[in-house]
């Protein structure tokens, strides 16, 4: 059940031009629980609040870890002005649209940049867990300057036979030698049996309203198709 809970930063790092992951932990109450999936609502000033996804895994339970991307909207300059030691308030765990469902269908995330924070503390609960359901995730970014967690997804596809990843960049510069174009397109040719898949799409409105009618008009079940939007 969500509550009304008080975050302390413990930590601020800045791993792109544009993103920042923060690091919060539980003051009151010292713990929390979750589902990997499910999001927070920031309590920003009064009147202005800000939904995001929780990227650490439930198992982690305190300490607390979001994405946030520098549009400088309200959010984002909240952001920007955090120092450790800074207390917050959220309202929590909220949504969680995007936890897997419980079969054992092959489970395809399908993400667009900051939208892969739900699927970070997915694939890692899942892990933990010792879950043997197959999962691949696709995720989508503009620039080779966009990317982070490489190495971290690379480690985990290395040590867990089930899972794997693709990094596709739609801008990138000549030397990139990975996937281009857009994630839409991969998905679609590599993933083989869409119709015994589930799929979680979290990024841009574009993305997840092209990936969910593709998946449509190839006869994909609707409630194997869960979606969030996340810019």
């Amino acid at each position: 059940m969500a509550a009304k809970i008080t975050l302390q930063v413990l930590k601020k790092e800045k791993v792109t031009d544009k993103v920042f992951f923060v690091t919060f932990r539980p003051v009151s109450p010292p713990i929390i629980s979750f589902r990997a999936g499910q999001n927070m609502m920031l309590m920003i000033a009064p009147g202005v609040n800000r939904t995001m996804s929780i990227a650490s895994p439930p198992s982690a339970s305190d300490i607390l870890m979001v994405h946030d991307v520098s549009p400088m909207g309200p959010g984002s300059q909240w952001t920007v002005g955090l120092t450790v030691g800074d207390q917050a308030t959220i309202v929590a765990p909220t949504g969680g649209v995007l936890s897997f469902l419980d079969t054992p269908k092959r489970k395809v995330m399908v993400a667009t940049g900051t939208g892969i924070a739900p699927f970070h503390s997915m694939i890692l609960d899942a892990l933990e867990k010792k879950n043997e359901t197959p999962m691949v995730l696709y995720w989508g970014q503009r620039y080779e300057h966009d990317i982070y967690w490489r190495d971290e997804f690379d480690a985990i596809a290395g040590a867990h036979p089930v899972f794997s990843w693709k990094q596709i960049l739609s801008r990138p510069t000549p030397a990139w030698q990975g996937l281009t174009g857009h994630v839409t397109e991969h998905v679609l040719h590599l993933e083989r049996d869409l119709a015994q898949s589930e799929f979680y799409v979290c990024g841009n409105k574009a993305m997840t309203e092209e990936v969910r009618a593709r998946l449509i008009e190839r006869h994909v079940p609707k409630e194997q198709i869960k979606t969030e939007l996340f810019y």
